[in-house]
């Protein structure tokens, strides 16, 4: 599993609060992905794993918008 061999530069959760920042604080799941994942190596596995966690800290809302698509709003900064 990609992730689990070296240190990340930046934690997960930090890029994708950044990556939401960027995006005025609102994104589709797979389009945060695809940004992430062209400055981290991380799986989308990973990925949905640090997204729930935020969500369970109070810092992201994610909706689901149909099948296999989520909207992921940002609510504050950690």
């Amino acid at each position: 599993m990609a992730g689990q061999d070296t240190w990340r530069s930046i934690p997960l959760h930090y890029a994708i609060i950044e990556e939401l920042e960027r995006r005025g604080g609102s994104a589709k799941d797979i389009e945060l992905y695809r940004a992430l994942r062209s400055r981290v190596d991380v799986t989308f596995s990973e990925f949905l794993h640090a997204l729930m966690k935020l969500e369970m800290q109070g810092l992201v809302y994610v909706s689901v918008l149909r099948e296999n698509l989520r909207n992921v709003e940002l609510l504050r900064k950690p």
